[in-house]
């Protein structure tokens, strides 16, 4: 906009429609409703435990805190292991779909061996479908 509410005459009327559109638009947000007194912002506060100072004062919730922490740790960490050492996700850019298995010759794919086989040999006795 110019001075005195003009527009600028360079700008075409479809364009000068849709910045005007914008404008309510974003105006319309400047409403008593979401601003004022009892207004939503107002009721849209972090609720206890949410910030350090209600956390220091609601000693019960420390703990809960630390461990649901650790809980979420463990998953985002979980999901990356599976993102990054399971089969079923190929990070390799190969075209061929086998290509990307050799990665696991005589290697041990499973987190734990309670069976304690040696993985070591394990690809040598298995049939080979590509040749």
């Amino acid at each position: 906009n110019l001075p005195n509410g003009q527009f600028n005459p360079n700008i075409s009327q479809k364009n000068r429609n849709q910045i005007m559109f914008l404008t309510k638009f974003l105006n319309g947000a400047d409403h008593p409703y979401l601003f004022g007194p009892g207004s939503r912002k107002l009721n849209n506060k972090p609720f206890q435990g949410m910030t350090t100072k209600s956390l220091k004062h609601h000693r019960a919730l420390q703990p809960l805190f630390i461990i649901m922490t650790g809980g979420i740790i463990f998953v985002v960490a979980y999901c990356y292991r599976l993102a990054a050492k399971t089969t079923d996700i190929n990070w390799s850019k190969s075209k061929d779909l086998g290509d990307h298995m050799g990665y696991y010759n005589n290697r041990r794919f499973k987190w734990f061996n309670p069976g304690g086989h040696d993985y070591s040999k394990m690809s040598d006795v298995r049939p080979q479908f590509k040749e």
